[in-house]
């Protein structure tokens, strides 16, 4: 069971491969400029990363710059093919896990054509950064299922056709995703198996909203989303945060709440299935090492893994 954070290294500030810039400026010498500092920076983090037992990462949406803008013209998964292999390679030596999360922008369900072609784009551009470092399917682009109107259904159906429409070697990668305001865990399920997706579960997101599934333990929630997950996709992954009490439902806090954690650790013991956690902590690093003491009494994660505090 692997554990990690999203996109911000706080534990070091060189670790950067965020590096972007404005539209004016995005000329083909400045996109390369940042492409390669981008992929230097993610090479830093993960050697961060993997030094402190922590083997999940999320990379952030804007390591390419404009990557599904008209004015990125590179192919950059050709032009720079040999550094992203040679990261892959070293993320699958070490076991590490890498995933995307689209933005809350990337509506593939949208009412408006234009958006969802923006939205395939961004999808196919996260995907091409994973294949070209060679890692599999395991290795997941986490999307919420969108819009709501003008019903449900209709939402859902053309969510459906827009998944349709992504390449099978990019959808692969694909899974789906609770939210706070909209879909539930179980309209999340229930969806997954009609299009073949697997699910990853935000326990926050299911917090804010439980719908039917508002009295189920713990541990029954995750055995019935992982049931959506198949061999080829790797261990199942979910999202683990605690409520930032000054903000609005569903906003994350810096720290992860220790007691949360034992609880969750505890009413999960009984799973049979190993799973990896994200943890959505605005402390990034920071938050997941603080628990790394709790994470390490628990027998599922690998000593080695938890090696460093």
């Amino acid at each position: 069971m692997r554990v990690g954070y999203a996109c911000i290294c706080l534990g070091d500030e060189e670790a950067r491969c965020q590096r972007s810039t404005i539209l004016r400026n995005a000329t083909p010498e400045r996109l390369r400029d940042l492409i390669r500092s981008n992929l230097d920076g993610l090479e830093r983090i993960l050697r961060y990363n993997e030094a402190r037992g922590l083997r999940m990462f999320r990379i952030g949406n804007s390591f390419i710059p404009f990557a599904s803008h008209p004015v990125n013209e590179l192919y950059w998964w050709d032009e720079y093919g040999d550094r992203f292999q040679e990261i892959g390679h070293w993320v699958r030596m070490h076991g590490h896990r890498l995933s995307f999360h689209a933005s809350h922008f990337t509506i593939l369900n949208s009412e408006n054509p234009a958006v969802v072609e923006w939205a395939l784009a961004d999808v196919a551009y996260m995907a091409r950064v994973l294949e070209a470092m060679e890692l599999g399917p395991e290795h997941k682009i986490i999307l919420h299922l969108g819009v709501f109107n003008p019903t449900p259904d209709a939402a859902l159906g053309r969510l459906a056709a827009a998944l349709d429409r992504v390449a099978p070697e990019f959808r692969r990668h694909l899974v789906l995703e609770n939210d706070e305001r909209f879909y539930t865990a179980e309209q999340a399920v229930n969806f997954a198996y009609e299009v073949g997706l697997p699910v990853v579960v935000d326990v926050l997101h299911h917090a804010c909203n439980p719908g039917t599934w508002a009295e189920m333990r713990c541990a029954e929630l995750l055995e019935r989303v992982f049931t959506t997950w198949v061999r080829e996709d790797g261990p199942p992954k979910m999202h683990f945060s605690s409520q930032d009490v000054e903000k609005k439902l569903g906003a994350h806090a810096f720290h992860v709440d220790a007691a949360e954690l034992r609880r969750f650790l505890e009413q999960t013991r009984t799973l049979a299935r190993d799973f990896d956690i994200m943890f959505e902590a605005k402390g990034k690093d920071e938050a997941v090492l603080a628990v790394l003491p709790i994470l390490r009494d628990d027998p599922r994660f690998h000593s080695q893994v938890l090696a460093a505090a």
